[in-house]
């Protein structure tokens, strides 16, 4: 499937079974599923015999700008805690499954000509204040998992899925 960006501006999810995406004078915002989905996503594949490491897409950005961010911690926390309330999904299973995230990351292919390619940005610190804010206010997030999952504000990779794991452990 093709996402064709051209003198427009296009902000949705990063889709696995879009495997080209095309900008050309215009901008692609897009947001990675959280892990917890990631997980869901390759373990689906694998029990209908598909290959275990999705499809990567293929970016083409001419005179445009693409931005991949990365969900906020609070999208992160709320995704894995439901997976595990739900038995989906262990925590033993959870560290080995971010092992072989880790190993498929990266993976996206790009092409940039006279423009900006992002595969990596967080969300911005205030983007993640208010997001814990929100989700805080609704009750989906306690007041413990809250201040664990503010020391992970800013951080990449490990320390970042660390400190979710921390979350979901502390005291409701």
């Amino acid at each position: 499937m093709i996402q064709a960006t051209i003198f427009a501006g296009h902000d949705g999810r990063l889709r696995f079974d879009k495997w080209f995406y095309f900008t050309l004078f215009g901008g692609c915002d897009l947001s990675r599923p959280t892990m917890a989905r990631q997980l869901l996503m390759q373990r689906q594949a694998q029990q209908q015999g598909q290959p275990v490491h999705m499809r990567k897409p293929f970016f083409l950005t001419i005179f445009g700008g693409v931005s991949i961010k990365s969900p906020t911690l609070a999208e992160e926390f709320i995704d894995f805690r439901e997976m595990i309330n739900s038995g989906l999904l262990t925590l033993d299973e959870w560290d080995r499954s971010l092992a072989l995230l880790d190993q498929a990351d990266g993976g996206i292919a790009s092409l940039t000509l006279f423009g900006g390619f992002d595969e990596c940005e967080l969300p911005s610190e205030d983007e993640e204040v208010d997001s814990l804010a929100v989700q805080r206010h609704l009750g989906n997030i306690s007041d413990s998992a809250g201040q664990a999952l503010q020391y992970g504000i800013g951080q990449h990779g490990a320390e970042r899925s660390a400190t979710v794991r921390r979350a979901v452990l502390a005291p409701a």
